[in-house]
């Protein structure tokens, strides 16, 4: 018997699932084989980038801490093998490399001196190039007179390390070769130089490692983690001084798990089975399809009779009429010409929810539910609306019967009557919307042409408190709050005779009294007359809304950053303590508090590290004041306290009292250092105070006393806080008309420069400062002490800079062509705000080209307080001005804070000693050991050394006895005019 066309469609259907299901497999298996090349490849790559991400940090962690060893060494050689200084030196480096376990000085290879002595009291005295784990090492330090790095040993004060020894030699006092004096050694535990590698982050992330020294015969071992799990692993190696290290890297858990191999058969076989279920799933569907079409067929040839017979119905009926099939088919739909808007809803032969939106669906089914429960098989009376173009709304009330086949076991039908009842829903409508209209939130009065009340709703009674039997038959007048007049109202009704309409804020009062604001609209009705019969009136009440505008209005009074009160806050406060409260018997004071320095934050660290200072500083002015007391940030670092006044008649003194204790509170308060950054810092404040009390009417002319307060407290050394006085407004315009006449000065040619010469050992005149004198045609000789500050603060030290430079070139251009002055040098001051100009090196090149001057006769003087800022601006403008050929001397050396590391990296040829050096000489031998260093050091480095401030004859025979090379200050000259200098040298 041969098989059905259904039987061999399934075979084949199984057939072509099983083709697909092995096409899959192969294709994920292929496709996870490559998937996992790529993975390993990707994951040793990313191993291979770690390795050497960590070996970098393990080579700058070790070239980081053992610079110091070239600093110790350097000093040891400077000062002839002489170690005094060895403690204080020691411990400043260990503060820059704390990972260093001790800093230790070696002569002859023998432990003398360690920091930290602590923990390390058995090194002293250990002699490396005779010990028999660390002498190897130690003698080929001595014999290639390089930096080693032995290790990791054993050490004798205990545990394992690294030993770095630096060789060094001094010169024969006999003019020979350099003589070994010794070793500078540094000495890193393993485990710490691992922890500030961060070598545990590396096991943290699952890898196995291991660090050897591969230099040697036989590999050493470092450090390892888990080394057996090192299988194919990346290879690093370091060359650090003297020695080679290799780190080994690979993951603690293998590269390819082979269970993954297993996860990957697994999920291929059931991706394949999902898509060999879809392929037979779908061909299973097409089979359905085709026997579909076939009872479709049958289902229409039975529609087709049931049509004749309703057609027949439908002709008799004027509605809308509808036959629905049980199943929600739409047989049949029979529309009278003006109901055409409704056959787009119901379209014979879909179902009759295919269009009808969601809510007329629930009525269809409810009703076709009661038809069945109903012994009638009937129901009538369900409404429904639909939505005609979105601008039309049709009601229409429903009538259906239910109607069985005659054919045993086939569905009956719902016949559907619909009629519309557009227009009568619409008029019930109407009334339903004026009845809700009137009882909305809004209160609601109708009063008629006498405005009398006569209506209210229920918002109108909650509202005011009355209810509708107590104001019908009263005008709106028993509303009133009396904070109207009665010009109020008659402009209200005369806009309502000329407009007919009116709309504003009211304020009315409650049955209880309370007065509230309101939002009122009132609307006249007029007759068939135009005569006016009611008015009706709407209203609603906006406390809430007027105390949301009351609370944004306060926002607007904070500061965004500090959450303290603003300028605007401030004022208004201090104005209302002026007109409500006019300050009678009462007195308050206004702090006006400047950050010192603030300026140095923000160039430092950055706003942002700024931002988190205001914020500290505003947090603690706050705890030092009272509640009432108001804290404002005036604007940057500016703060402003009102102090709450207080009652003066019986203490005069009570509010100067207050304000002076608040001020003790704030300065103490600054005495914490501020964390910034999980750094602690310092900052101090300048706090100026003004008496705020019934003599003053403008506020801001108590803020401006405080702030000139403020600025006699910064004159005063800061840090301090200053009561307003009278004449201090004279002082603050002194300093301005000062500043205007210092602008002046240049046009006018009232600067000078005098000269002050420099000597020789043998009391010859080689050179000279030029030092500028300011000629004021009313004050005289104004002081540099005076006026550069002013200069520098305003910034006109740059046009005045300038023409120094340009005098100074011009008289070096003049003197070019005089025999006796050909090796003379002239120094000019330079200013930090000068030098810090990013054209500054092109500024002196134009000016020595102008004056055609050879550059080796000028010498620019800095000072060492310059040094502390941008040390790389500072050494590339110092390089470039070398090359020009300018001598550069660095002014008042020992008095700031510059470091030897940095100091041998600039390009300086002299080094000027502090007069408050030269001044001490005769008091103590402290204080000329100083000034021997100070020249000892300048010539170690290769430079000339200059004292200035020499007075007396004792001190310039005792500088020149310890090879001083020139010498300056009143004892051989007083500065003197440039007809005096050339006098001088005639």
């Amino acid at each position: 018997m041969s098989d059905s066309p259904s039987n061999k469609t399934s075979r084949s259907t199984f057939t072509y699932s099983a083709i697909v299901f092995f096409v899959v497999f192969f294709i994920g298996v292929s496709a996870s084989f490559v998937w996992q090349n790529q993975q390993n490849h990707i994951q040793r790559t990313q191993a291979h980038a770690l390795a050497q991400t960590y070996s970098y940090q393990l080579r700058s962690v070790l070239d980081h801490n053992l610079s110091g060893i070239y600093s110790l060494a350097a000093l040891v050689h400077e000062f002839g093998g002489f170690t005094r200084w060895f403690p204080q030196v020691a411990e400043s480096l260990h503060q820059l490399y704390p990972e260093v376990n001790n800093f230790a000085l070696s002569p002859n290879g023998i432990v003398e001196q360690v920091y930290p002595l602590a923990g390390n009291e058995q090194a002293i005295g250990f002699n490396q190039l005779m010990d028999i784990e660390q002498g190897t090492d130690a003698w080929v330090t001595l014999q290639q007179q390089k930096l080693i790095l032995s290790g990791p040993v054993n050490l004798v004060q205990g545990g394992q390390g690294l030993v770095a020894r630096y060789p060094i030699t001094l010169e024969d006092r006999n003019e020979g070769p350099e003589q070994f004096w010794g070793f500078s050694n540094v000495v890193i535990r393993v485990d710490a130089l691992l922890k500030s590698a961060q070598f545990q982050a590396l096991v943290e992330q699952g890898f196995a490692y291991r660090l050897d020294r591969v230099d040697l015969e036989t590999p050493l071992v470092i450090s390892e983690n888990n080394a057996e799990a090192l299988v194919e692993p990346v290879v690093i190696e370091m060359s650090l001084p003297g020695v080679r290290w290799r780190l080994a890297l690979a993951p603690e858990s293998g590269w390819f798990p082979a269970h993954l191999w297993l996860v990957y058969g697994i999920a291929c076989i059931g991706v394949a089975g999902l898509v060999a279920r879809f392929v037979f799933m779908g061909l299973r569907i097409k089979e359905q399809k085709e026997l579909l079409a076939i009872l479709l067929t049958e289902q229409t040839e039975h529609a087709n009779a049931s049509d004749d017979r309703l057609n027949r119905t439908l002709m008799a009926i004027p509605d809308p009429l509808l036959e629905i099939s049980q199943t929600g088919c739409v047989v049949n739909a029979r529309m009278p010409n003006d109901e055409s808007e409704l056959a787009d809803y119901f379209k014979e032969g879909e179902s009759f929810k295919a269009h009808l939106p969601e809510s007329v669906i629930e009525v269809f089914e409810f009703v076709f539910q009661e038809v069945l429960r109903s012994e009638t098989l009937s129901h009538r009376g369900a409404v429904f609306c639909l939505s005609i173009n979105d601008v039309r709304h049709l009601w229409f009330e429903m009538s259906v019967v239910f109607q069985a086949s005659p054919r045993s076991g086939e569905s009956g039908n719902y016949v559907v009557l619909l009629r519309d009842i557009s227009i009568r829903h619409e008029s019930e409508q109407q009334l339903r919307i004026a009845a809700t209209a009137f009882e909305t939130q809004d209160g609601m009065l109708i009063s008629d042409q006498h405005n009398r009340i006569i209506k209210v709703n229920q918002a109108f009674q909650k509202i005011s408190g009355y209810s509708e039997s107590e104001v019908i038959g009263q005008t709106p007048s028993i509303l009133q709050s009396g904070r109207h007049d009665k010009a109020f109202y008659e402009g209200m009704f005369e806009q309502l005779t000329n407009k007919g309409t009116w709309e504003g804020e009211v304020w009315n009062k409650r049955k209880n009294g309370e007065i509230y604001p309101e939002w009122l609209s009132i609307s006249t009705v007029q007759d068939f007359q135009g005569l006016v019969s009611h008015y009706v009136a709407t209203f609603k009440d906006i406390s809430e809304r007027k105390a949301s505008e009351r609370q944004i209005r306060q926002l607007n009074y904070y500061d965004s950053l500090t959450r303290l009160a603003n300028r605007t806050l401030l004022l208004e406060e201090m104005m209302f303590y002026v007109q409500e409260k006019s300050l009678r018997s009462l007195q308050s004071v206004v702090l006006f508090i400047d950050l010192d320095h603030f300026k140095d934050v923000n160039d430092v660290w950055g706003h942002n590290t700024g931002d988190q200072l205001l914020q500290q500083v505003a947090a603690r002015l706050t705890e030092a004041t009272r509640a009432q007391d108001i804290v404002a940030r005036f604007g940057g670092d500016e703060f402003l306290i009102l102090l709450e006044p207080v009652d003066i008649s019986s203490n005069a003194d009570r509010a100067l009292y207050r304000a002076s204790h608040v001020a003790e509170k704030i300065f103490k308060a600054f005495e914490r250092p501020f964390s910034l950054n999980q750094m602690d810092y310092q900052i101090s404040a300048s706090i100026g105070l003004a008496v705020f009390d019934e003599q003053c009417h403008d506020p801001l002319e108590v803020i401006k006393q405080a702030e000139l307060a403020m600025y006699e407290a910064k004159s005063l050394g800061r840090s301090r806080y200053c009561f307003y006085q009278t004449g201090m407004q004279e002082r603050v315009l002194e300093r301005v008309q000062l500043e205007s006449d210092l602008r002046q000065a240049l046009v006018n040619g009232e600067f000078t420069l005098h000269v002050q010469p420099q000597w020789n050992a043998q009391r010859s005149m080689v050179g000279a400062e030029a030092l500028l004198r300011w000629q004021h045609p009313e004050r005289g000789i104004v002081s540099p002490g005076v006026f550069i500050p002013l200069a520098e603060e305003s910034r006109l030290i740059l046009p005045i800079g300038e023409w120094v430079l340009r005098t100074a070139c011009q008289w070096l251009s003049e003197w070019r062509f005089n025999e006796s002055m050909s090796d003379f040098i002239l120094s000019v001051n330079v200013s930090a705000v000068q030098f810090s100009q990013e054209d500054f090196v092109q500024q002196v090149q134009r000016i020595l080209s102008e004056y055609d001057v050879v550059a080796g006769s000028l010498q620019l003087e800095l000072t060492e307080s310059m040094l502390a800022h941008d040390q790389q601006d500072i050494i590339t403008k110092m390089s470039e001005l070398k090359a020009l050929g300018v001598q550069i001397s660095l002014d008042d050396f020992g008095t700031g804070y510059s470091s030897l590391s940095y100091l041998h990296q600039l390009p300086i040829d002299q080094l000027k000693i502090d007069q408050s050096f030269v001044a001490n000489i005769e008091q103590g031998e402290k204080n000329a050991s100083l000034a021997e260093s100070i020249i000892s050091l300048g010539h170690n480095l290769g430079m000339e050394v200059i004292a200035e401030g020499v007075e007396t004859e004792v001190q310039f025979n005792w500088l020149a006895e310890q090879g001083c090379d020139l010498f300056q200050g009143f004892g051989l000259a007083k500065p003197m005019s440039i007809t005096e200098l050339l006098d001088s040298l005639k």
